[in-house]
């Protein structure tokens, strides 16, 4: 089992953001130098760490919001891998080097490395907010719309959001696709943008002058939406070495209210067992992998695409909910 650097940097980052009394997530705080170690043993037999570049720059990231200092060998790890433009394994390409630049930001900012070092990170922070820039589509999206929370945390902590065209056209695009950030880890990355922060502001977070508001919310499960929907579920393989274009193609009745996932499932309940899917869990929910046997591999360049009328979805599986007489298609596409 790989370690779980990602998972425990998230958490003590959002730890950290609740001014919690010293003392007691110091251990953590050990255990995640301890899994920075052991994730990078993966590169000396696959050149890459166990998990991803971008889970090995949220651990970086979270020791230094934490005020701790991480050994310089650690550091030009990910300085090596943004050079080689290595920063796309194991997930997006955007959000990984959004993760690192904000890692080397911080760590320059709070003086956890010398002066030689830090020139460097500032050139390479602001060398990705560059390339971010130049990866904006004409719609404002940088990557995807879960990326661009990302990049815009980046323009913010560079300095250069007054600056940068791309900041005020991604902004436009977030707040026109809002509701895409339906699970708790999508708008942890959003809600820090949406009030001109990132994640480096958890560092100087003055906690004694924190009003103690934190109350338990009790949230009222969705209602039920009576009655059933059908969905029309399409699988397309257009690369050349699949033996048909079309693999799939049939109606999946399920509940009114179901999400995309429900209908996977029950998809794959129907007889004959035709249909068989894959997911893998993220931070952001889970993420489609393997359709009828067929894998999307991060070294063949290739994903599975979601797909509504020809357009791609924005929200995960989890979250999206298709409308009665609704064509969803599943594309292996390469990027």
């Amino acid at each position: 089992e790989p370690p779980h650097t990602g998972r425990l940097a998230l958490y003590l980052l959002g730890l950290q953001a609740t001014c919690p009394p010293p003392g007691p997530h110091r251990s953590l705080v050990t255990w995640l130098k301890y899994y920075l170690e052991e994730d990078w043993t993966g590169s000396r037999r696959h050149g890459h760490p166990l998990t991803s570049y971008y889970q090995y720059g949220l651990g970086v990231l979270a020791l230094c919001v934490h005020h701790k200092r991480v050994r310089e060998e650690v550091i030009r790890r990910l300085l090596t891998a943004q050079h080689h433009g290595r920063l796309g394994h194991g997930g997006n390409a955007v959000d990984t080097e959004a993760v690192v630049a904000l890692a080397f930001t911080c760590l320059e900012r709070r003086r956890l490395v010398g002066t030689e070092l830090a020139a460097e990170l500032r050139m390479a922070a602001h060398g990705a907010s560059k390339s971010m820039a130049e990866a904006q589509g004409p719609d404002g999206i940088i990557g995807n719309i879960y990326s661009t929370p990302w990049a815009l945390q980046v323009f913010l902590a560079t300095g250069v959001c007054q600056t940068e065209p791309a900041f005020g056209q991604a902004m436009a695009a977030l707040l026109e696709n809002l509701e895409a950030f339906g699970t708790a880890a999508t708008m942890a990355q959003v809600l820090p943008v949406l009030h001109g922060r990132s994640y480096l502001d958890i560092a100087s977070m003055h906690c004694q002058e924190e009003p103690d508001t934190l109350t338990p919310l009790d949230i009222e499960p969705l209602a039920e939406v009576p009655g059933n929907k059908t969905v029309q579920l399409v699988v397309e393989c257009p690369l050349p070495w699949c033996y048909e274009l079309r693999l799939y193609d049939r109606p999946v009745s399920v509940p009114a209210s179901a999400s995309l996932l429900d209908v996977l499932q029950a998809a794959a309940a129907l007889e004959p067992y035709e249909f068989k899917f894959h997911t893998q869990d993220t931070p952001q929910g889970p993420f489609l992998t393997q359709v009828l046997g067929l894998e999307a591999r991060q070294e063949k360049r290739n994903y599975w695409q979601l797909l509504t009328a020809n357009t791609p979805l924005q929200m995960g599986i989890a979250d999206y909910r298709p409308q009665d007489g609704e064509t969803i298609m599943l594309r292996l596409s390469e990027w």
